[in-house]
């Protein structure tokens, strides 16, 4: 592109934008209060007084189509490059503006304020430098532009182009490296000069943040100015809240994608996919790392993924596929069935690192690491004939659960038995307790889960109500933490949901339905967690209802429960299992390069 000669430097922004983001996919055409996102950061760049160009620069994966169909109908010009290369992609588009100061800008800030951005430029051809910064010990709330020379674009291409930094960051590479170009600082800028906080879009959470800041301002697509945030949050600190628990990503973090396969539904039920939707949510908000579910069973197991903002799609045969399309950095196993020890081995040897969850088959021996409560099976496991490494440990535990344990207990007139028998209930212990409980006098009240996978669950539902007036049915809830602040006692059929009950100090009486259910909750009776009554099928209805009224009627015993499941299952699992799991990765990234 040819242009006049001028002294004045020609200023183009560059928004890196593409379809395919790992932690919140299509982020930058999801809309915000009626428009993209993509958007309100082109519509706030062409209020800058010094920017000349706009520039979307996008990459050639056809997801990537809609990116440049947008483009063209918003009268934007679209650069295409290589889909591994934000640097390569910046050169592109610097080439073909002619471009001789560049503002690199992120498509995930749609508060970017033009008034800043022009502060920013005009200090870096002032002082004559390649890259700006804010002076040492300047607060600004601003984030997601960067400013610097064409001299400074060139010289990453020449010297740092094969460095991974420098390649995905562009800009971060001067960060770590300040002698690598001329550095200036630009002088603090009054509008803007406090701490924002998190104010940029990667997860559903930041979205939500975003649409309601625009809520309470009643402020329509554009009109929302990032001084105009700044008060509201100061009036209103509560709206951080909403997104305050995501961790904005670091340069050096690692980032990408966890192919995540699991059981869930029909005969499985649905603590697989909901425990994995929790270690989903940390790897995406604490580490960087996107995930895909795939998900072996029934469609409606596919939901609580996808309510928590992430791609599930039903396995249809064996992985094989999905990780030559993927190419994903994690591959987590958590289910019953799944791929042989001989088809895990293969396939790790395609993805960066491979783990397993409560997995006591053969298959776990080709992962590179496995993840166990200390129930007995975990203990007596032999790892013999592997090189994966089994972390074993209370601290360990996953739950599936959206919120953080709370240890606030609901008060209520008169003692609340929570009784829970998994979403799916294969063999129908919720109308059988229900039944047993009538043996007992009316000094308590029960509410029974009606899961979303029960069969007949309508029926039960009715059935139940009508057995006493102090029973009472819950149904429809994503998860039961609201119930479990509620309750003095469960009576629970043992899986995911015990570990959630001892998370939130809830004693609770556990119905095994197998001998293996039976062993792994022998361990959760040793830490006086809850008591487990065997395996159902096994005992009585009498031995259900008698061990409920004692249960009830000893509030020293529940107490003590209450304690020791607090002191045990923490209810961080989640993030300390995505913290191991990046920790790990990267060591691994670390001897691979080291290697070549």
């Amino acid at each position: 592109m040819s242009r006049p000669a001028t002294d004045f430097p020609h200023v183009v922004a560059i928004v890196q934008a593409r379809m395919g983001s790992t932690r919140l996919p299509g982020k930058v055409l999801r809309p915000i209060a009626g428009q993209p996102l993509l958007w309100h950061v082109v519509h706030r760049l062409r209020k800058s007084k010094l920017i000349e160009d706009v520039v979307v620069a996008t990459t050639t994966n056809p997801l990537d189509d809609a990116i440049v169909e947008y483009g063209r109908k918003q009268n934007v010009t679209v650069i295409r490059g290589p889909e591994t290369d934000v640097l390569a992609r910046f050169a592109l588009a610097a080439e073909a503006t002619d471009a001789d100061l560049i503002v690199r800008v992120s498509s995930d800030a749609p508060f970017i304020d033009p008034g800043f951005i022009d502060h920013l430029v005009s200090s870096l051809i002032a002082q004559q430098g390649d890259y700006v910064l804010m002076a040492e010990g300047a607060p600004t709330a601003h984030e997601g532009v960067d400013p610097f020379s064409r001299r400074a674009l060139d010289k990453l291409m020449m010297d740092a182009h094969d460095d991974p930094v420098a390649r995905e960051h562009v800009t971060g590479y001067f960060k770590l490296h300040p002698d690598f170009v001329t550095v200036v600082r630009a002088p603090a800028y009054p509008p803007l000069a406090r701490k924002g906080g998190r104010l940029t879009i990667d997860t559903p959470d930041d979205l939500a943040f975003v649409e309601a800041v625009h809520v309470r301002l009643a402020a329509k697509a554009g009109e929302a100015s990032l001084s105009d945030l700044l008060l509201l949050l100061e009036r209103e600190p509560s709206l951080r809240n909403i997104n305050a628990h995501v961790k904005q990503k670091e340069i050096a973090m690692p980032g990408g994608l966890a192919l995540i396969r699991c059981d869930g539904g029909g005969k499985f039920g649905y603590g697989h996919v909901k425990r994995m939707v929790a270690l989903a949510r940390a790897l995406r908000d604490r580490e960087g790392i996107g995930a895909i579910f795939a998900v072996n069973g029934t469609e409606d197991a596919c939901e609580p993924a996808r309510r928590a903002g992430f791609e599930a799609r039903l396995l249809d045969g064996s992985l094989d596929e999905l990780v030559e399309h993927l190419k994903p950095d994690l591959l987590l196993l958590d289910g019953r069935e799944g791929p042989t020890r001989y088809e895990l081995s293969k396939l790790s040897r395609e993805v960066g690192l491979t783990a397993v969850v409560d997995d006591a088959s053969e298959r776990r021996l080709a992962a590179d690491v496995a993840y166990y409560p200390p129930v007995p099976q975990a203990l007596a496991l032999d790892w013999s004939s592997s090189r994966c490494e089994p972390r074993i440990g209370w601290e360990w535990s996953l739950l599936g659960l959206s919120t953080a344990p709370s240890t606030a207990r609901v008060a209520s007139g008169r003692p609340t038995l929570l009784v829970t028998m998994g979403g799916s209930d294969p063999f129908d212990l919720t109308l059988r307790c229900a039944r047993a409980l009538t043996m007992l006098d009316p000094v308590f009240r029960a509410r029974f889960v009606i899961g979303p996978g029960m069969a007949n669950r309508g029926l039960v539902a009715k059935q139940i109500v009508t057995l006493s007036e102090n029973f009472e049915t819950v149904e429809g809830a994503d998860d039961l933490a609201t119930e479990f602040t509620r309750a003095d006692l469960a009576l629970a059929a043992f899986g995911v949901t015990a570990f959630e009950l001892a998370a939130f100090g809830v004693p609770a009486l556990y119905l095994c339905l197998n001998e293996d259910h039976a062993q792994s909750a022998s361990a959760f009776e040793q830490a006086g967690i809850g008591l487990s009554l065997g395996t159902a099928s096994l005992i009585s209805d009498e031995i259900i209802a008698e061990n409920v009224r004692q249960l009830l009627g000893d509030a020293s015993r529940r107490r003590a429960m209450h304690a020791a499941g607090l002191m045990t299952v923490d209810g961080d699992g989640p993030a300390k299992v995505a913290a191991d799991l990046v920790k790990f990765l990267a060591e691994r990234r670390a001897r691979v390069r080291a290697a070549l």
